[in-house]
């Protein structure tokens, strides 16, 4: 960057820092819309864009939106922009790549082909950028946070020890990576697997389900076009799988039902299923060497996963490694959110990214670009390096 870019820089920080003490940060700008666009989504608000003048009241729409696009103004006013964009032309935005908006964003090299809209609904990297905005949102219903709320309840429910507990969690975890297109027949199965029930009567593993998964009617044998790497499911045969970091072809699957097929929804898969596909591949990778001493999901997903590798059973004990597991689009937000979960106190500490991410010079720098001061003590590793020094260490310590 040359001195004059500096200067220039310095110069609209300050101008913007004038009008409020956060509008220069884009990606708070970001955050807002991508948490509008969920807004419009959860309340099915899809046909609700309008075209107000600045400064008027935009009924209709979430606040988020409407702040963030209101952002964009001062930085369209500040940029000289003339006329002023309409909510209209932002959602158009919304399906660019952030790099070619109208209005130059200060984002990472890395983010710049990111989009928070894609085939008229938001993008993969817009659902992480929602629940980054929304977990400070009390009254942001999202599908994923009330599917995590009744899996720990399906959890607790089904136990009378912490140990039990952990090993519920740790299956029905699992289930969601493995399954994500299911049957009534494997519902049945969890239910007689976790049979404590609610104040309704109704299993609170079957209330959990029917909140993860769509039903399909379908009876008997039923072929489906999958992705042969995710298990997706496939509009067609001859679809290319959109699962981050899946070269998977398309095949059928035959599943046997009685009356009923489900079908994760979009959400859960976001947030559960795809993300977990990197979880359950250092699982598989380290199992074999470790078993009972590498621990999935410790402490009810304090950090996805936690290797023993003394046996001791108690972290702190012997020597132990932990590490968060992380799939994210952006980089930068990624890591100007991370937090370490101080209950796991190993003694080397990670941030392992799924290797499709890790593979990219830009993001990897700008994750640690993001995360430099901030965040003491954590390695940032990729996925297969991870796996890698586990094995090794285990190798060594027999």
């Amino acid at each position: 960057m040359l001195a004059g870019d500096v200067e220039v820089d310095a110069s609209r920080s300050a101008r913007l820092a004038q009008v409020s003490r956060d509008l220069s940060d884009d990606y708070m700008t970001v955050q807002l819309l991508a948490a509008g666009l969920a807004r419009i989504q959860i309340d099915q608000h899809g046909a609700m864009w309008s075209t107000p003048s600045p400064g008027a009241e935009t009924v209709g729409l979430p606040s988020a939106w409407n702040v963030g696009v209101s952002r964009l103004w001062w930085r369209a006013l500040e940029c000289g922009m003339r006329p002023l964009p309409t909510h209209m032309d932002v959602f158009a935005w919304c399906a660019q790549p952030l790099g070619r908006w109208p209005v130059a964003l200060g984002i990472t090299e890395s983010d710049r082909g990111l989009l928070l809209v894609e085939e008229g609904r938001p993008s993969a990297f817009a659902d992480e950028v929602a629940r980054l905005a929304l977990a400070k949102d009390p009254a942001a219903e999202l599908v994923e946070n009330r599917s995590f709320d009744l899996l720990m309840s399906t959890a607790d429910r089904n136990a009378d020890r912490e140990a039990d507990v952990q090993k519920n969690y740790v299956d029905l975890r699992g289930f969601l990576i493995e399954k994500a297109i299911a049957s009534d027949l494997d519902l049945a199965g969890l239910i007689r697997r976790f049979p404590a029930k609610n104040t309704h009567g109704q299993p609170w593993v079957k209330e959990w389900f029917l909140h993860a998964y769509q039903p399909r009617p379908a009876a008997g044998a039923t072929r489906l076009d999958v992705c042969g790497g995710c298990g997706n499911l496939l509009p067609g045969s001859h679809v290319l799988c959109g699962t981050p970091g899946c070269t998977g072809r398309a095949t059928v699957r035959t599943v046997e039902s009685m009356s009923e097929l489900y079908v994760q929804r979009r959400a859960v898969r976001r947030f559960f299923h795809d993300p977990g596909l990197s979880e359950q591949r250092i699982f598989d990778a380290v199992r074999p060497l470790l078993r009972g001493r590498m621990h999935p999901w410790w402490g009810m997903d304090a950090v996805d996963v936690a290797i023993d590798f003394d046996g001791t059973g108690h972290m702190g004990d012997g020597e132990w490694w932990a590490a968060d597991v992380k799939d994210h689009a952006s980089a930068a937000l990624l890591g100007r959110n991370f937090r370490w979960d101080g209950r796991a106190d190993a003694k080397r500490r990670f941030l392992v990214i799924a290797q499709h991410r890790f593979g990219t010079r830009d993001y990897v720098n700008d994750l640690k670009g993001a995360m430099d001061g901030r965040v003491q003590g954590v390695e940032i590793v990729g996925e297969n390096d991870f796996i890698k020094a586990v094995l090794r260490r285990a190798s060594e310590r027999g």
